[in-house]
């Protein structure tokens, strides 16, 4: 008996729209025959099939009523007897959109049931990666090595997936048409359905003697480190797009891309947002009533700051052009902004507590506001 579609895709009967969508890509990325931990080409043939009938009202309906049976009879509703317009999921109404968001999803087009050629070329794979750097790094222009692990061809092979030339010879299946062609008697006629060659998995090819380094695959992954420039003024959270960097694209394919994401460190005295820096200056009460010249460190080194007689805790003092460079902007800097935090001593000598009740005594009901 045909599997159950919404078992397939670990959904219930009532699932909308988007949670089928969203199980066909989990499963899908699970199942992918790329996935070295968990693909099997079997498995996401059927997630495909699958979510190409639960996908389309009408074929859903249908499949909800009546089954698999009921949708090869369906299928098409192009005429009387056998339905011309219906060569299984393979033909013109069964995967070509989804093959458009394979395209999207993983890079490349989906070869399943509809039995498309996997010599055909393919777009590489997409990796997403993330690197750590010091809060002071954006300042400047920076390189960083970061570790990658992308699927290239193998070296030991030239991509050819076996031990020698002498060992490649056209599929005995296939005839090397990648593709094979089942005929189905039904109640509603003749059913044709083409599907990917199960000896050669749609090369069209048998390898006698495989490539012992990439086990006949042609590709393999490589670990290798390379240096990106991070530009000046960069912010947590950015991602990067390093274009043709990610797995090489198969026959003849461009390859993907790496989306680096940019993480930044925290820094114990200052607080960024966009270009402008934020930090704190302590202030003692003294210091705060008369005013004084300070030394404040600033990502780009101390700078002095003139604080005014009276300072109130709270005030917020601006260093000009003292902040982080805009990205892509190098000449145009932000702000740094200090704001001052007037201490009030907590254990005071004899002495000092006289002094203040003079001070008291001077400024008595001159600092009081009713």
């Amino acid at each position: 008996m045909t599997e159950d579609y919404y078992e397939i895709l670990g959904v219930n009967k009532s699932a909308s729209d988007a949670e089928l969508k969203s199980a066909f890509k989990k499963a899908a990325r699970k199942f992918h025959p790329d996935n070295s931990d968990t693909g099997d080409e079997d498995k996401f043939k059927k997630v495909g099939e699958a979510y190409e009938v639960l996908k389309d009202p009408q074929k859903r309906q249908i499949y909800d009523q009546y089954g698999a049976e009921g949708l090869k009879g369906a299928g098409g509703f192009g005429g009387a007897g056998g339905f011309s317009g219906f060569e299984g999921f393979g033909g013109a109404g069964g995967f070509e959109d989804l093959g458009d968001i394979f395209s999207s999803f993983f890079g490349g087009g989906f070869s399943g049931a509809g039995g498309r050629s996997q010599n055909r070329p393919s777009r590489g794979h997409d990796h997403e990666v993330a690197i750590q750097i010091d809060f002071l790094d954006p300042i400047n222009d920076t390189e960083k090595k970061i570790r990658l692990n992308p699927l290239e061809i193998c070296d030991a092979c030239d991509g050819k997936g076996a031990e020698n030339e002498s060992d490649i010879t056209t599929c005995s299946t296939c005839g090397g048409t990648g593709q094979v062609t089942s005929v189905q008697n039904t109640i509603f006629g003749q059913v044709r359905q083409n599907s990917t060659c199960p000896t050669c998995g749609g090369t069209g090819k048998e390898i006698k003697n495989p490539c012992k380094s990439c086990k006949g695959r042609g590709y393999k992954r490589v670990d290798k480190e390379i240096d990106v420039k991070i530009p000046a003024g960069i912010q947590d959270g950015t991602t990067m797009r390093l274009s043709g960097m990610g797995d090489i694209g198969k026959n003849g394919g461009p390859r993907g891309d790496i989306y680096l994401t940019i993480r930044v460190r925290e820094h114990s005295k200052f607080k960024r947002e966009v270009s402008d820096i934020f930090s704190t200056l302590k202030l003692g009460l003294a210091e705060a009533a008369l005013g004084y010249e300070v030394t404040v460190p600033t990502i780009h080194g101390d700078e002095k700051l003139k604080i005014k007689s009276g300072t109130q805790s709270g005030q917020v003092y601006t260093i000009k052009d003292a902040g982080m460079p805009l990205l892509n902007r190098k000449n145009t800097r932000g702000n740094h902004y200090v704001e001052v935090d007037v201490v009030i001593p907590s254990n005071l000598s004899r002495e000092e507590k006289k002094l203040l009740e003079e001070f008291q005594k001077l400024r008595r009901g001159q600092d009081i506001e009713v």
